[in-house]
């Protein structure tokens, strides 16, 4: 079974990008999408990650303070550009369940809810510094409770040309999902990777939401040659090895689909292409 991934905005938060990239243009401050992944194959519709609540967005402003975009809203304008309605949507699955990800989940009251066993437990039993970021919704866990759930542990096939692995760091129940396609495989990393430069640490542009290039520094040597890692990691010892794990998984650069990454925001692949320079 090939699967088509439509890659749907569901608002952004304008940041500094040193949250993305840990010590590296703290001073630049751009625009990174809120994003989820419709999944269609046939009459089969599965979604990757619900983005952000509307009440986690006052006066224009969401975590730190930052101004943002989002919430139902966006989403289901996100599915209706991409002919689908929230009823189509038979599987939902998130990468992790931070507010930014699992923050509409309540859309879909009829569809099966796949996440990590221990995602599901840090959620009821967030650590102090989590509670202190405001990472997790504690509003969903009775919306939760009420679907109907697969929790899994590892690695595992969700369907047919479809994969979920098991990639903590960000969080302790991080999942990486891969998705056959006519084009080969597709990585879908969740917040181990928010940006391209988070795997590639030598990429020295990025593209804004508008498309428009703009430099960013290139990691020095002193990073190593697996990645930058983000301001936002629970785990950093966990989070090098998801990385060598997502390194093993990818085909090639342009087959990775990074979370918040704006070059990928509104695009359909196989169909579209990245017009970045990505250094292996």
């Amino acid at each position: 079974m090939k699967w088509k991934i439509h890659v749907l905005y569901l608002g952004d938060i304008l940041v500094s990008k040193g949250v993305s990239t840990f010590g590296l243009d703290t001073d630049l401050r751009i625009n990174l999408p809120y994003l989820g992944y419709m999944l269609v194959s046939g009459s089969k519709k599965i979604l990757v990650d619900t983005g952000i609540n509307s009440r986690f967005i006052v006066d224009g402003r969401a975590w730190g303070g930052n101004p943002a975009r989002g919430g139902e809203r966006y989403l289901l304008d996100a599915l209706e550009k991409n002919s689908a309605r929230a009823e189509e949507i038979e599987t939902v699955v998130y990468t992790h369940l931070h507010n930014d990800h699992a923050g509409n989940c309540h859309l879909f009251p009829e569809s099966l809810h796949v996440f990590h066993y221990d995602e599901w437990n840090e959620l009821l039993n967030p650590l102090p510094s989590m509670r202190i970021r405001g990472d997790f919704d504690p509003d969903v866990i009775p919306i939760i409770q009420r679907f109907s759930c697969l929790k899994v542990t590892g690695d595992c096939k969700l369907t047919e040309g479809l994969m979920l692995y098991h990639t903590p760091g960000h969080t302790i129940g991080g999942l990486t999902v891969s998705v056959d396609t006519s084009e080969g495989v597709y990585i879908i990393p969740g917040d181990i990777i928010n940006i391209y430069q988070n795997l590639f640490p030598k990429v020295a542009e990025m593209v804004d939401l508008k498309g428009r290039r703009f430099k960013i520094t290139p990691a020095p040597e002193r990073y190593g040659p697996l990645g930058v890692p983000s301001a936002i990691l629970y785990d950093h010892y966990a989070w090098y090895r998801s990385i060598w794990k997502i390194r093993g998984l990818l085909r090639s650069p342009k087959h990775l689909l990074p979370c918040h990454e704006p070059a990928i925001c509104g695009k359909t692949f196989p169909g579209d292409s990245i017009e970045l320079e990505i250094p292996e």
